[in-house]
Parts: C-alpha cells; structure tokens; sequence
C-alpha cells in the first residue's frame, strides 16, 4: 500500500477498485490511502485539461487518459460514498480521509455522520469537519456520549485498538483538528495509541444473554408453529428462502458418508437436523435451549423420524473426541462472544478428514436494524462473523484445509443489457465460456462472500473408501463348475481402483460380488440372484479370493451368469467404467 501511496495519482487506479471489492479492513486501508493521495496530490483533486482534450479527440486512449474516474474531484466523491458502508470502520475510515481532500465542499456529505451509532464514527466526522474549517454545530453535543459496544468489535478488543491505532497514526494532521472545536475534550496525549483509546473510549461489558435470553426469545407460544415448519412456511418468507439457499450450499459441500454422523450445532428448533435426516445421515442437534429442542423433537416425531438431541454449548461439546464425520453451523455461530473455543471444539469432535461448515451473516449484521432490536428486547448476542476472523480461529484450531463458497444471493440479478456491456470483447467472451472461471463480474462474488460467508474447514483427509468412492474398478477371475443345479468354485478379484473396498454385509457403503442370472439368450432373469460378501476391506491393488455356491432354477436349462461388484446402495461396478465377466453355464 505504501508503493501505491508514493506513486500519488496513479496508484489511485489499482486503489480504488480494491477499496470497493475488498473486505472491511481493504475497503478501509484503501479509502485511507486514497486521501493522503488526495491530499498531497493537486493532480487527484482536479482533473488537467489535457486530459479533457485527449479524451474528446482521441477515444481510444479514454482509458489511458480518463476526462472522469479516479482522477479530479471524483475521488473525493468516490471516497464520500463509503460513509454510508455497511461497516463502521470504513465510514469512520471514510470520514477521516475526506478530511485530508481538504475540499470544503465535502462537509455536507460529512455532517449526518455526526449522528452515527458508534463514538469512533463521531469524532471522526467531527475531526474531518473541523480540519475543512467547517463549525460543528452545538446541537452535537453528545459525540463522546456511548460506551464501545461488543457488536462493534472487530474479533477481541486488542484487534479493535490495534486498528485505531493504525488509522489514528496514518491521519494524525485530521484527528488533531478536533483540538479546534471549542469546548472538546482533549485525549491523553497526542501518540496513535491516545487517540486510539481516545476514539474506542470506554469499553461496553460483553451481553450475553445466555441460555435463559434464548428460552425468552422462542418461548413465546406465538413462534410455536413458525418454529415447526421453519423454513416452509409462510411466515418469514424472505428469510426462509435464505435459509434454504444456506442449507443447500452447506449440504452440496459435504463429503459425509451415507448414515453418516453430523453434528448440528445451534440446531435450535431442528430445521437442519430434519432436513439432514431427509438426506440419509445421523444427525445430533445440540443447542443451549431445551425449549427450542423439545419443538425439535416434535418436528421429528412428526416426520417419524429419530431424534438425537443433546443440550450444550459450543464452546464445550458434551460429545465424544473423534466421533462425528461433519459439524455443520447454519445462523447460530454469530450468537457466540468467543469464536476460538468453538473452532477448537469442533476439531476435537471430528473424525480425520472431518469437515466442519458455516453459513453465518457477515459485515453489517450487527449494525442492522433487526439485530438492534433483538439485542435491547431478548438480551440475544448479535455479531457478525468476519471471513479472515473465522479462517484465523479455523487454522489455529488445527483444520488444514480452509475453502470459501460463495453465497450467490438469488436477489443478485443483471438486465441482458448490462451483461452486454460488460461482455467488452471478445477475450470476456472467451472467459466467460471456460468451465474453470470463478465469474466474470467479481464485485458480485466478493459481495456474496462478505455479505454471508460459507466457509469450509477441513481435518486432514478422510481415507477414500466405498462409502464415498472415487475410482470404483475390479479385475474378476472366476473358476466355476456346474453340477447339475449346483454351481461351485472360486473367483479371484483384484481392486484396480484408488478406492478401499469396505467388506461386510448389506449395509450401505459395503462391497460384495453380485451375480446377476441370465438366460442363454443374455435375457435378464434375475438381478439380484446371489451376493457373496467380503470378509476383510480390500485395499487400492490387492487381490482377494472367494468361494461361490449357488444354486440354479432348473438343473436341464443353460443359464449365464454376470459377475460384478455392488457398492451397496450406491451403484454397480459396470456404471463406473468396470466390466462384468460373462460365464455361460
């Protein structure tokens, strides 16, 4: 950034795309950036009029020397725009570097930021009213008013101050105009840290409602049958539809074997665990409320289905180390003050090559409306879950595989003419026809990803076995003899694939020879005419050999025989490339 910052006005143009796409903390460098730019540089405040001239008669050259853009005075208008940003540091980011334009012009844009939730965002916009010779009106008295509140926070307070610290340090010229309002209070001092602690001021006690705050907040008889059909139903519409776009991105992400065990945590009334059950696996809803699992019950009884609900926190799972394939959280995790217990949590209950999977709201959920209004009314943690934040507890939790999924929401839509225009030529067209291209429009994907991250967290991998088989190949040898109605005798089977067979019986995921009986003709008479099992798994390369008995319908009738191997409940061999052995008997 400070390669881009001493290149002055041309840096602007790999500093403001970043300073839109980015998360909060680019967005908020980037906009700090492009004010000193702005400041030091006369060539960003104003645009020379040469380039007016070369844009006018020369239109192949109005990239190279735009008459509009991140040059002139639309660099203070671009930077203005961020004062309305979903995320608390970038409007105070916003506000201090509209104080370094030193453009008088910019203090209308400035004032409704007086008015802001947050202290830093206050004294900020005061600061950068105060350096643009603007009064601040007396009306504004209570800008130091309001303690530093928990949703505010980026992860732990140090993280917070660290950041002011950063900001107050890169704008010192703007935040000392503040010692010109008259009657303001002065910090203690004048270094980053003063102003740091100065911006943040005191610091709100953590709310945490716990789980009595839960039972108050669903109790209520009213949410009873919303909380029973959750998500299909017709309350909520808009959120429901969410919901389901969340489940269905978390459930394409999983790679959990059939019946296999997942732990649902913050599973509430059950919505997730119902709809996992649906999909074959064994879920456990764990939540902190016994009241919301007991309508989860309901919802499985309902469904006839098995319930298995255990009430506990994420922080300390009652639930033993290395026995669950996947955890799934699905707008739970926001709720929790301290994320690093859970991540850790999670971890230990994971089987090697385990996934733990979250969908949760990202930047701006805690500064909402709605999450205002359930913090004063039910006492109910409301934060919001950082991308980088929860990728740094995830890795220091021990998970060394870390994927992002992008939440396209559905409301993300383009009319054909702007897909036109931003199809410019013919190398867009191209690259929008590659099957490897993450999108064309990244401003959609990275707003998807910050605005609802789906992250995916991997423990080791998971041994590749029948359950979830990648190469599914055999070489089968038979030697068989008929006697009459008998047949007897052996085959021989080596596994050519990459995946380990899993012997046993009938249960899903296991391997076993499949005899299938023809007629003379190669006429299907039975499909499932005889299944001869493994005794052991069968691992990539090995070779086993079992013994065959079975008896034909009719002891005068030729018949043929179709060897192949079932995967039990997932397919025939012969679908996945392998081929049978014909025997004619």
């Amino acid at each position: 950034m400070q390669r881009l910052i001493q290149r002055g006005a041309t840096g602007l143009e790999e500093i403001l795309p970043m300073a839109a796409r980015g998360d909060w903390q680019t967005r908020s460098l980037c906009l700090s950036a492009a004010g000193r730019i702005s400041g030091a540089d006369p060539f960003a405040r104003r645009v020379h009029p040469f380039r007016h001239w070369i844009a006018r008669r020369v239109p192949g050259l109005r990239r190279r020397f735009p008459s509009a853009g991140y040059q002139g005075k639309y660099v203070r208008d671009y930077i203005a725009n961020a004062l309305v940003d979903r995320m608390w540091t970038v409007r105070m980011t916003a506000a201090l570097a509209l104080g370094e334009c030193r453009a008088p012009s910019m203090a209308a844009a400035l004032e409704p930021l007086l008015d802001a939730p947050y202290r830093a965002e206050r004294i900020a916009a005061a600061a950068a009213l105060a350096s643009l010779g603007a009064p601040v009106s007396p009306a504004h008295s209570s800008l130091l008013d309001g303690a530093f509140p928990a949703p505010a926070r980026i992860g732990d307070m140090t993280r917070t101050m660290d950041f002011l610290t950063t900001l107050a340090a890169s704008h010192a010229d703007v935040l000392a105009a503040w010692l010109r309002i008259q009657g303001a209070e002065a910090p203690d001092g004048t270094t980053p840290e003063a102003w740091a602690a100065f911006l943040a001021g005191p610091v709100a006690e953590e709310r945490d409602g716990g789980r009595e705050a839960e039972i108050r907040r669903y109790i209520d008889t009213r949410q009873t049958e919303y909380l029973l059909t959750k998500p299909f139903s017709h309350i909520n519409r808009t959120q429901n539809a969410r919901l389901l776009h969340s489940f269905l991105v978390v459930a394409e992400q999983l790679h959990v074997p059939p019946n296999g065990r997942i732990l649902d945590l913050g599973a509430g009334s059950g919505w997730v665990s119902e709809l996992l059950a649906k999909l074959g696996y064994r879920p456990i809803s764990l939540d902190l409320s016994l009241a919301l699992l007991t309508l989860g019950k309901r919802r499985f009884e309902r469904e006839r289905l098995t319930p298995r609900l255990a009430v506990g926190d994420m922080g300390c799972l009652p639930v033993a180390s290395r026995s669950m394939d996947a955890a799934v959280v699905i707008d739970a995790l926001h709720h929790v003050p301290v994320l690093g217990g859970v991540f850790g949590e999670a971890y230990r209950v994971l089987v090697e090559g385990g996934q733990l999977v979250l969908a949760e709201p990202g930047e701006g959920h805690a500064e909402s409306e709605k999450s205002r209004g359930e913090r004063l009314e039910h006492g109910v943690q409301e934060r919001e879950i950082h991308l980088f934040e929860a990728i740094a507890h995830g890795r220091a939790a021990g998970f060394s595989d870390v994927r992002v999924v992008p939440h396209f929401v559905p409301l993300v839509s383009m009319t054909p003419e702007d897909v036109r225009h931003a199809m410019t030529s013919s190398a867009d067209r191209w690259v929008i026809r590659r099957h490897d291209c993450p999108g064309l429009f990244p401003q959609f994907l990275l707003q998807s990803i910050l605005d609802r991250p789906i992250i995916v967290f991997s423990k080791g991998r998971r041994p590749v076995d029948s359950r979830l088989p990648q190469t599914l190949k055999a070489e089968i040898a038979p030697r068989l003899l008929r006697d009459g109605a008998r047949v007897q005798g052996a085959a021989t089977i080596r596994n050519v694939g990459n995946t380990t067979w899993l012997g046993g019986g009938d249960a899903v995921g296991n391997v076993r020879l499949g005899i299938q009986l023809l007629g003379s003709d190669h006429r299907l008479l039975d499909m499932e005419f005889s299944r001869v099992p493994f005794r052991a798994n069968v691992p990539p390369g090995a070779a086993v050999e079992i013994e065959v008995n079975v008896t034909l319908p009719r002891p005068d009738v030729p018949y043929v025989l179709k060897l192949d191997l079932v995967d039990e409940g997932i397919c025939w061999f012969e679908d996945m490339g392998s081929p049978p052995v014909y025997v004619a008997l």
